[in-house]
């Protein structure tokens, strides 16, 4: 059995995606270019969505300050995690959080939407530490902690997580509902590709 649950963020715990498209579309009409358009916001394909960004640095640029300043009022936890990692701590189990978003980001929105939920770690990116795929940034984490290898899973939605678990030799599970897409889910190394966050509970 698994007793030490590390997730990835964006895409994993949290939905982010949507105040990205908006901001993005706020920053391609400022400057006079066609806006994305989406019949609604749940039912963007992400993939979709990435493949046809600009790569106009001015465009990009601006998308990255109009994102930074809105209030993201979309960015909420998806259905079901609040209440899982509930019952994973309440099982005796520890949790905690890897990604790349910024470390100061990170711990912000970790106290502004899981207030009630106490990680054991929260890593985020610095300059210091890398991004993931990097092993030193897992090892911010593993270095600090005495369970076994086979003791620790990490949940996370894309390739990139499937790339990092694999760099520190820990078993990870991919969700379906974030940001991944068939390169994630039909690698190879993840012990378990979920639908349901209630699915956690098994393992």
């Amino acid at each position: 059995m698994k007793k030490f649950y590390i997730f990835d963020f964006d895409g994993t715990l949290v939905n982010t995606f949507y105040d990205s498209v908006i901001a993005y579309n706020k920053a391609l009409k400022q400057n006079n270019l066609p806006e994305y358009t989406y019949e609604s916001l749940d039912q963007i394909d992400y993939s979709d969505f990435i493949n046809s960004m600009t790569e106009d640095m001015q465009v990009l640029k601006l998308y990255s300050k109009i994102y930074e300043e809105s209030e993201k009022e979309y960015t909420l936890p998806y259905d079901g995690i609040n209440e899982v990692l509930k019952e994973l701590i309440k099982r005796g189990n520890e949790v905690a959080i890897c990604s790349n978003r910024s470390q100061e980001q990170l711990e912000y929105y970790t106290e502004k939407l899981f207030p009630e939920i106490d990680f054991k770690y929260v890593i985020g990116y610095t300059p210091e530490g890398g991004f993931k795929p990097n092993p030193e940034v897992m090892n911010r984490i593993l270095n600090n902690v005495n369970y076994k290898k086979g003791e620790i899973v990490y949940i996370g939605d894309k390739k990139t997580d499937i790339v990092t678990a694999q760099n520190v030799d820990l078993d990870v599970i991919i969700v379906t509902w974030g940001q991944g897409d068939e390169e994630a889910y039909y690698d190879n190394y993840p012990i378990k590709i979920i639908d349901n966050v209630k699915e956690l509970l098994d393992f």
